[in-house]
């Protein structure tokens, strides 16, 4: 004969909390002058505050994890603020003893775009050029990169001491004829190379002198015209007086960094913040839970009991108090724009 094995009824079960309060009720437990629970109703508090013990203690280990390293960003982030408002401060000093504003009419951002975009557009254009040598490929790709970095990094040095070391109107002279001369040969460079291309498409042959000649013309007015560049940008990019562009500069950097804290610190602190919140909300539904336990129980006990009900009846269940962990501060931690 096979036995069935009985599955144990849950603890804090529907059908065994109105078998415990009708029993209790019958027996009249608690007694009609009791002011302490019953022991059914305890250990209905007791096996919810288990499951409280146990969202806390979650939630505990990790906010204990977020909250030293959202101090440390904390600490950080106010030194970055004290060292921002002196730098505000020397730059404020500078453009009053200039008595004009910062004259830098090419946005700084577009201008660290620009150098970027031109170095990526010289290393193709090189490559082209030291494959002409039939050297192995690495090195082709290794003199090809130096040149994409050292062309626009020079350009960006030299267009920074033309407006800073040599004087307004030469700079401006050098400025204005460099732009025309190398737009005007890159012009030139580019039709030739669009007459090569149709005349090598027409030819049987190609690889007369003449058109190696054009082709070397071609890739010094190019990489002129990408050096042109870099100069220009760097030249309109940058204040005149060097104090005042470098406390700029300075501030911008600064700037980066502290948005960039500010948005680590918010998303801590939202993580903290909501870590404390769902405990809390979880907690309390586990303790509506347990309340709604016990009033079951203590209305089942009242409707078998023969007996007035006790006084501990008329008391709400009470719970022990739980030490919450304070909210951090993320209001005005939002990253704001950068001015170029």
């Amino acid at each position: 004969m096979i036995r069935w094995k009985r599955t144990p009824t849950p603890f804090a079960d529907e059908s065994r909390i109105l078998a415990e309060g009708q029993k209790d009720g019958e027996r009249n437990i608690p007694e009609m002058s009791s002011y302490m629970p019953a022991q059914f109703e305890q250990a209905l508090i007791a096996h919810g505050e288990q499951e409280v013990h146990r969202i806390y203690e979650r939630a505990s280990l990790r906010t204990a994890k977020l909250l030293p390293l959202f101090q440390a960003c904390q600490k950080h982030f106010t030194d970055l603020e004290s060292r921002l408002h002196a730098l505000v401060d020397r730059y404020n000093v500078r453009k009053n003893e200039l008595g004009r504003e910062l004259s830098a009419p090419f946005p700084y951002k577009y201008h660290l775009a620009l150098i970027l975009f031109l170095g990526i557009g010289e290393f193709p254009l090189n490559t082209i050029v030291f494959r002409l040598f039939g050297e192995a490929e690495y090195l082709t790709y290794v003199m090809a990169s130096t040149l994409a970095l050292t062309i626009p990094l020079l350009g960006l040095f030299i267009g920074v001491h033309l407006r800073q070391s040599v004087p307004r109107l030469a700079g401006n002279i050098v400025i204005g004829l460099f732009i025309p001369l190398s737009v005007g040969a890159a012009l030139v460079a580019v039709s030739l190379l669009r007459n090569t291309y149709i005349f090598s498409q027409m030819a049987s042959s190609t690889g007369v002198v003449g058109d190696q000649q054009q082709l070397a013309y071609a890739l010094f007015a190019l990489n002129a015209l990408v050096f042109c560049g870099a100069v220009v940008s760097s030249f309109f990019a940058h204040d005149p007086d060097e104090k005042l562009n470098q406390c700029r500069s300075s501030l911008m950097r600064l700037d980066r960094k502290r948005n960039g804290l500010r948005k680590k610190l918010y998303r801590i602190g939202t993580e903290i913040n909501g870590e404390i919140t769902k405990a809390k909300s979880q907690i309390e539904q586990m303790r509506a839970l347990t309340n709604q336990r016990v009033a079951m129980y203590r209305q089942t006990n009242l409707r078998f009991r023969r007996l007035l009900p006790p006084p501990t009846f008329r008391k709400n269940p009470e719970f022990p108090r739980l030490e919450w962990w304070p909210e951090v501060v993320v209001d005005g931690m939002r990253d704001r724009r950068e001015d170029g």
